[in-house]
């Protein structure tokens, strides 16, 4: 027998005890899991979205968030596809288009802890995210039906607030916290961000809150304002 299949041997019962004594949850963790690269990545949602294009389907969203987390991020065609995306943002924030097909849209959406983005919906739109870098914090909100406020005054519901590190997920749907606002905690914070189907831009409505220190709150009232009269404010 050659000396080196003997070390060979040997290393691996080594590591073989010493797994053995590993709790479990560190074993599943370092289990093998399959990783897309992006023309791969990019095949999976567009078929995912060309089955589900209506939003309306809970495994539109489960299987949306599995496939966005494995998308290998650090995959040569990846970054390629990032550097040739098409941008568009300020100095608060860098919107990065990768994808957009009749029934998907996405990229890489950047903020900095200059500015939070505002409480605003993109109707009729499946999103989900993937934390790449950086922390946020994330506010979702339903809008209470049949409220008796004042005409242009919307009543808010809180759904959920997270804060968002690099590796999590989150989810918004047509019918279920689809008013969100974002905050980073870092300097700057980048995420995946796919829309399923793309949102009608100018449908969309800004929600200003009428308490400025809403952040804590359960419910809060918002003037309601639409896309054309926000751009022109």
């Amino acid at each position: 027998m050659k000396v080196s299949n003997i070390i060979n041997r040997r290393e691996f019962m080594i590591a073989a005890a010493a797994a053995m004594m590993l709790p479990r949850e560190v074993l599943s963790s370092m289990s093998v899991q399959k990783k897309f690269g992006w023309a791969e990545f990019q095949a999976e949602m567009s078929q995912l979205a060309n089955v589900h294009g209506d939003a309306k389907n809970i495994a539109l969203e489960s299987d949306a968030v599995k496939i966005l987390q494995m998308l290998d991020v650090n995959a040569i065609d990846f970054k390629q596809a990032l550097a040739e995306s098409y941008e568009t943002g300020n100095r608060y924030w860098l919107w990065q288009r990768m994808i957009k097909q009749k029934n998907i849209n996405g990229g890489v959406l950047t903020i900095d802890n200059k500015q939070m983005v505002q409480l605003h919906d993109h109707p009729g739109a499946t999103g989900v995210v993937r934390i790449l870098s950086g922390e946020a914090e994330a506010w979702l909100f339903d809008e209470v039906k049949g409220n008796k406020s004042e005409p242009g005054v919307a009543e808010l519901s809180r759904v959920s607030r997270r804060v968002l590190r690099a590796g999590d997920s989150a989810v918004l749907t047509p019918d279920k916290g689809n008013i969100h606002a974002l905050k980073a905690l870092s300097k700057e914070c980048s995420m995946l961000d796919f829309f399923i189907p793309p949102y009608d831009k100018n449908q969309r409505s800004w929600f200003e809150p009428l308490t400025e220190n809403w952040f804590d709150m359960e419910t809060i009232s918002c003037r309601k304002v639409s896309q054309s009269a926000y751009t022109k404010a």
